[in-house]
């Protein structure tokens, strides 16, 4: 019975989030409210914020990995144009919820996570959500993974100061990068996307994401997943 009315909480959160932080901010596409829907955000982070897993702002796991709110990352996602025969690239993939949204719109994800707990971590919740379409490799994020280039799509998961050009060299011709660039003490994040057409990079700066509120360098000490076995 507890366990019904929890889901029930967490179902209608979710169907909240749809209306109040995504359609209400002109977020309409079919395939994005589908996918983002359909994950259980609540899944992907700890225990102790379950009940900020809905909620309109970002969320660190811990010191390194952020999960943007819904409102940025769908913007985000939007940015990458996903078609559903997209190979993409997820780096820094944290516990995997933007490759468990990704998922659901393209063909394949390849997940790239340094931190070997948090890599188990989402390879557990994503095996948990029956998604079968996301490889989690626990390696550096910055090096891509050059032996399954070129990727339709890399999105690089939080914020960085400048795009690594091994990242570049992957993509595909038409392939779309994304990412929030910013100094250490910038309270601006610039929004990047660059395409590669005809074999040269094309950059622009669509959006910005006001970092003013974001703590960019907290420290969790307990990273647990009180419900994984």
């Amino acid at each position: 019975m507890i366990t019904g009315l929890i889901e029930n909480i967490q179902e209608t959160a979710r169907k909240n989030m749809l209306s109040g932080q995504l359609i209400a901010n002109r977020i309409h596409d079919s395939a994005m409210l589908k996918a983002m829907g359909t994950v259980d955000r609540e899944l992907f982070v700890p225990e102790r914020l379950k009940s900020r897993a809905y909620a309109d702002e970002s969320i660190y796991i811990n010191a390194r990995n952020i999960m943007f709110s819904p409102r940025i990352l769908a913007n985000l996602l939007l940015l990458a144009e996903p078609d559903k025969d997209d190979f993409v690239l997820d780096v820094r993939c944290g516990t995997g919820y933007s490759s468990a949204v990704m998922a659901h719109m393209t063909k394949a994800v390849v997940a790239l996570e340094s931190d070997s707990d948090m890599c188990e971590a989402a390879q557990q919740i994503l095996i948990n959500s029956q998604i079968d379409n996301v490889a989690v490799l626990n390696q550096n994020p910055e090096q891509g993974f050059a032996a399954q280039a070129p990727f339709d799509i890399i999105f690089i998961d939080g914020i960085i100061s400048q795009i690594p050009e091994n990242l570049l060299s992957q993509l595909s011709e038409k392939g779309r990068l994304v990412c929030v660039v910013a100094k250490d003490s910038d309270t601006i994040g610039k929004v990047t996307k660059v395409k590669k057409i005809n074999g040269n990079m094309s950059y622009m700066t669509p959006f910005d994401v006001d970092l003013s509120g974001f703590s960019r360098f907290p420290f969790y000490k307990n990273f647990v997943f009180e419900t994984i076995s």
